[in-house]
């Protein structure tokens, strides 16, 4: 059977019901297993983490399988698939005209999905709005959902394109930029660097009006080594074997958004920025789990900010494995959130 079989009917189906089986087969063998402390990825994780850990590697691992393939390995006919809708949901709700805009604090937030999964859902918004207004004591989050990788038409820089549309669209509301922080977590992390990479070299551009600058940037586990072997580097990354993440989910959205040619292109410094720092004036805060095979690649790319005169925040949470701002209620590890996002607060303020 090829290797994207799966993804076509009737295979899809059945191996939509094998993988709904195994969850639920695996659900208590997972608990049974975990029990024991020493047999969970980390002594320190809990019985929710470590079980609920197991089965996210797992979704992802489905998710990976159950593509279609072909999509992003051969020429497709223009209009052949239709890109993603693109928008973006207000929480609680969007400034008005009676809105005071100047003590207004907007929270500009972009959901990760290696490049190819899209989670701008009211749900997940909500949920990271939730963070923001009561830790980082945000008026406003928009929860922005760029066009994933789903075609040759949406490979770099499509997904840029639409950060700098929200970001302008926002700034045209009449909201103070000073008073804008973005923020993105996994995938949107390396989108959130490099839409400000871009603002940066605007600045320095001859002829072109500038758009201003954000107050802040909050960065969660970014993934900033983008590769040509993105399943490869993971895992042969330290902690991969207690992260939740799929190889081949990383190596999909690789293959899926990286420009043709990616060796020989300008866009390197833009989809992969470790080892390529910039000097900016917006301050950022970098958080990375230390049970995450993202932890040394975030780690390395925060010190090189750094090294470029930056202001650059860089915040280790203890126990969490990839993404503690989309994973933190479902592992169990508020109190690392509560602890990451106050501390962004406290550098940001």
């Amino acid at each position: 059977m090829t290797d994207d079989a799966w993804s076509k009917q009737p295979f899809k189906a059945v191996y939509t019901a094998f993988f709904a089986l195994k969850i639920i087969v695996l659900t208590p063998l997972l608990t049974l297993r975990y029990s024991w402390r020493s047999a969970r990825p980390d002594p320190q994780w809990s019985l929710k983490t470590s079980v609920m850990g197991g089965i996210t590697r797992e979704v992802f691992h489905y998710w990976a399988q159950t593509r279609d393939a072909s999509l992003y390995t051969e020429l497709l006919t223009p209009g052949s698939v239709k890109p993603a809708p693109v928008g973006g949901l207000w929480f609680p709700g969007p400034p008005t005209q009676q809105t005071d805009l100047k003590h207004e604090k907007v929270v500009l937030h972009f959901p990760g999905g290696a490049f190819v999964l899209a989670w701008g859902t009211a749900s997940t918004g909500k949920d990271v709005a939730s963070v923001m207004a009561q830790h980082f004591k945000a008026t406003r989050t928009f929860y922005a959902q760029y066009r994933p990788s789903i075609d040759e038409s949406t490979r770099f820089p499509a997904a840029l394109q639409d950060l700098v549309t929200f970001y302008h669209y926002v700034l045209s509301l009449g909201i103070d930029p000073q008073n804008i922080i973005l923020s993105g977590d996994s995938a949107a992390g390396n989108l959130v660097i490099a839409l400000i990479r871009y603002l940066e070299d605007m600045r320095r551009a001859p002829g072109k009006p500038p758009l201003p600058l954000p107050g802040g940037a909050m960065l969660w586990s970014p993934w900033v080594e983008v590769s040509t072997e993105a399943g490869q580097d993971y895992i042969s990354s330290r902690n991969s074997e207690k992260d939740f993440l799929d190889p081949s989910l990383l190596q999909w959205g690789a293959d899926a958004y990286l420009p043709e040619e990616f060796g020989l292109s300008k866009a390197v410094p833009f989809t992969s920025p470790l080892h390529h720092p910039f000097r900016t004036s917006v301050p950022l805060f970098i958080n990375a789990g230390r049970n995450e095979a993202f932890f040394d690649s975030v780690e390395n790319f925060a010190k090189e900010m750094e090294l470029d005169s930056n202001r650059v925040r860089f915040h280790a949470s203890d126990l969490a494995p990839h993404n503690l701002l989309q994973a933190h209620k479902g592992l169990g590890l508020e109190h690392q959130m509560e602890v990451a996002i106050k501390d962004a607060y406290d550098f940001l303020n």
